[in-house]
C-alpha cells in the first residue's frame, strides 16, 4: 500500500493527491498545488513541475480514474493500523530539549526527554547514527536541519521534490533570520528516522547544538556543551562562516580535545565523521564537495607549514580520511533579510547546493552508525547510558571542566573514588557473606568487625588521597564525601552483623549444652551462651530450659552452672567498666578471641 501511495502523491505537496488533475505530459498533481506553481512563474512559462516539459496553462484535465484509486488507498490506510519499530517511518516528531543551562550555566540533563529519544519505540535495541551540528551562532544550523528533515521524511525521492512547494514555510526545529540566539541548549528530534543499511535497519535522529563559539557563553560552558555533542554524534558537522579562520581552527582544537578525552573516557571514537560546512563562500567559483577538497588541502598545507603546529589537534582531525569539507554560497537576501526559509526565496546557487549536500547527507546516514573505539555497533540504551553518566559527572564536579586538561584530570579523580567504592563493596559482601553463616561469624566479635571495617575505610582513603591529582580543595572536598558514604555503608551492616552475631551464640550456647552436657542439662549450655552474651537473668533460663529437657539432673544443675557462669561475666564486666572509667583502654576478655 505504501508503494500504491507513493503512485498517487503530489511532487509539489509531497500529499496524496486532492482533486487530482492530468497535464500534457502525462504527470498528475493537485488543482490547487498546480494552480499555485503556475501562477509564480507565469513568467517564464508553464513547465511541468517534475519532467520541466513545456505545458499549457489551461491544460488541467479532472482524472477521474487517479481520483478513485486516491480514495480507495486512502480508505485501506486509514483502516490499517500504524506500523511500530524499526520497520517502519515514526509520527512527525517535534524539537525536544536533551540539555538546558540553569541560571549559573551549568548543563542539566533531561533524563525523560533523553529517554524518550534514546530507549523507547525500539531504538534502545537499535544501532542509531546521530547528525548533530555545531558550530557559531546565527550561521544557519537549525535551517539546515530543517531542510534535512524534509529529506529524511521522503526517502525515496530521488529528484528534488523532497525540499518540498517553492512557498513552504521552513518548519521543524525553531529558527529565525536574525540576530538573536534560537537555539539554547542541545535539542533533538523526538522521533527517529529507519533507513536501511547492512544488516537492518538504522535510528537517525538529528540533534541540534546552541551556537558553541558564542562570546555570550563562557569557556567552560562551551566544553560541558562540546562533551555533550560528541557523545551525541556520529556525524559531526561544525558550520562556518565565509571561510576557514584562525577562530574556527582555535574551536576545533578545543572540540578535538574534549573529545578525545570524553572518548578515552568512555570507550568510544572521538570524532567518527567530521564535516566542515563552509557558509556563505564567495571566494571561488568551485563550490560543493569539489570546492571543498581544495579548500580543506589549503587549510591543512597553512596548519602545517607552522612549526611548532599552532594546532595540532585540529591538523590530525582535518586529515583523516573521515572528514571532508563543503562549501555553500550565500542564500540570498531574501533568506537573510527575515524570510521564513521558502525555496522561493533561495538564490539559484544556494538551492542547488544544499539540494546536494543534504541529499548526500542523508543518503549516507545508514553508514555513519554510532560505534566503540574498537568498532563495535552502540544500541540507543548504551548510548544513552554513557549521556547519563557523563551527566552525573558534571553535576558532582561543576568546576571540573575550565579546560580539556582539567576535564582529564576530573575523570581520572573520579575514577580513582570509584574504584575505591567497588573495592569497598566487595569489602563489604565478604564480610556479609561471612555474617550468614554461624561458624564464620562467631570467629570475630562485633567490636573487632567494627576496627576491621574503620582500617578498610583508612586504607581506601589514603590510596585515593596518593592517586588523586589536583586541586587539593576539591580533592578533600570529594574525600570527605567518600569518607561519609563508607561511614554510612559499614554502620548499616554493622547493626546488621551485631544481631546475626547474638542469634548465633545463643544457638550454639543450646547446642552445647544438649549435645556436651546432656548428662547435665541442655539448660548449661543456655548458661554458657546466656554468660558470653552478659545476661543478667541467665539462671531463670537453664531452669526453664532444663525444666523441659527433663535430663538426669534437671533444673537444679541447669540453672546452678549457668548462674554461676553469669555471675562471673557479670563480675568481670563491672570490674572492666572500672578500669575504663579510670582511662584503662584494656578490653573484655569476650573479645580477645572467639567463642568457638
Amino acid at each position: 500500500m505504501e508503494q500504491l501511495r507513493e503512485d498517487v502523491t503530489c511532487s509539489i505537496c509531497l500529499d496524496i493527491l486532492d482533486d487530482p488533475v492530468s497535464i500534457e505530459c502525462g504527470h498528475n498533481f493537485c488543482r490547487g498545488c498546480l494552480s499555485i506553481h503556475w501562477s509564480e512563474v507565469s513568467a517564464q512559462g508553464c513547465r511541468c513541475p517534475e519532467c520541466r516539459a513545456p505545458c499549457s496553462g489551461d491544460r488541467m484535465i479532472p482524472d477521474t480514474r487517479v481520483k478513485n484509486l486516491v480514495e480507495k488507498i486512502t480508505e485501506h490506510l486509514q483502516e490499517e493500523p500504524e506500523p511500530q519499530g524499526p520497520g517502519a517511518q515514526p509520527e512527525p516528531g517535534h524539537p525536544v530539549q536533551l540539555v538546558r543551562l540553569d541560571e549559573e550555566e551549568n548543563p542539566i540533563l533531561e533524563e525523560e526527554a533523553l529517554s524518550r529519544c534514546l530507549e523507547q519505540g525500539g531504538v534502545g535495541d537499535a544501532p542509531v547514527c546521530l547528525v548533530s551540528i555545531i558550530g557559531e551562532q546565527r550561521w544557519g544550523k537549525s535551517f539546515l536541519l530543517n531542510y534535512l528533515l524534509r529529506r529524511l521524511r521522503s526517502p525515496d525521492t530521488r529528484d528534488g521534490s523532497w525540499m518540498g512547494r517553492e512557498d513552504e514555510l521552513l518548519e521543524g526545529f525553531e529558527w529565525c533570520a536574525d540576530e538573536q540566539r534560537v537555539t539554547e541548549g542541545v535539542w533533538a528530534w523526538s522521533q527517529p528516522f529507519w533507513v536501511p543499511a547492512e544488516g537492518g535497519k538504522v535510528a537517525v535522529l538529528l540533534v541540534d547544538t546552541e551556537g558553541s563559539m558564542d562570546i555570550e557563553r563562557n569557556k567552560e560552558t562551551c566544553i560541558k556543551l562540546s562533551a555533550m555533542s560528541m557523545l551525541l554524534s556520529s556525524y559531526q558537522i561544525l558550520n562556518i562562516g565565509c571561510r576557514v579562520k584562525d577562530t574556527d581552527l582555535e574551536y576545533l582544537e578545543m572540540f578535538v580535545q574534549v573529545a578525545k578525552v570524553v572518548g578515552k573516557e568512555y570507550e568510544l571514537e572521538p570524532i567518527q565523521h567530521l564535516d566542515l560546512l563552509v557558509r556563505d563562500w564567495s571566494s571561488s567559483l568551485v563550490l560543493g564537495a569539489q570546492g571543498g577538497e581544495q579548500h580543506l588541502r589549503y587549510v591543512r598545507q597553512k596548519l602545517a607549514a607552522t612549526s611548532p603546529c599552532k594546532h595540532p589537534k585540529a591538523l590530525e582531525a582535518l586529515s583523516r580520511s573521515s572528514s571532508r569539507c563543503y562549501l555553500m554560497p550565500f542564500p540570498g537576501e531574501r533568506i537573510t533579510m527575515g524570510s521564513e526559509g521558502r525555496l522561493r526565496d533561495m538564490g539559484e546557487n544556494f538551492r542547488e547546493s544544499l539540494r546536494d549536500y543534504i541529499t548526500t547527507l542523508g543518503s549516507s546516514a545508514g553508514q555513519h552508525i554510532r560505534t566503540d573505539r574498537h568498532g563495535k555497533l552502540l544500541t540507543g540504551t548504551q548510548l544513552a547510558t554513557k549521556i547519563k553518566n557523563l551527566s552525573h559527572v558534571m553535576k558532582k564536579h561543576r568546576s571540573g571542566f575550565s579546560s580539556p586538561c582539567q576535564m582529564a584530570i576530573t575523570f581520572h579523580n573520579q575514577n580513582v573514588l570509584d574504584r575505591a567504592r567497588s573495592d569497598h563493596a566487595v569489602f563489604l559482601k565478604e564480610k556479609d557473606d561471612n555474617s550468614k553463616n554461624m561458624i564464620d561469624c562467631l570467629k570475630v566479635q562485633p567490636s573487632k568487625m567494627v576496627e576491621q571495617f574503620a582500617e578498610r575505610r583508612k586504607q581506601l582513603l589514603r590510596r585515593c588521597r596518593t592517586d588523586m591529582q589536583q586541586p587539593a580543595l576539591e580533592k578533600e572536598a570529594r574525600l570527605t564525601e567518600l569518607e561519609e558514604e563508607l561511614t554510612q555503608e559499614a554502620e548499616t551492616f554493622l547493626e546488621t552483623y551485631g544481631k546475626h552475631f547474638k542469634k548465633f551464640a545463643i544457638l550454639a550456647g543450646v547446642g552445647a549444652g544438649v549435645v556436651v552436657l546432656a548428662p547435665v542439662s541442655g539448660a548449661v549450655g543456655v548458661g554458657i551462651a546466656a554468660a558470653a552474651l552478659g545476661m543478667a537473668k541467665a539462671a531463670a533460663i537453664g531452669a526453664g530450659v532444663g525444666a523441659v529437657a527433663g535430663m538426669c539432673v534437671g533444673v537444679g544443675v541447669g540453672g546452678g552452672v549457668g548462674g554461676n557462669i553469669a555471675q562471673r561475666d557479670t563480675t568481670r564486666a563491672e570490674a572492666t567498666t572500672g578500669q575504663r572509667e579510670q582511662g584503662d583502654d584494656t578490653e573484655e576478655q569476650s573479645d580477645e578471641a572467639p567463642l568457638i
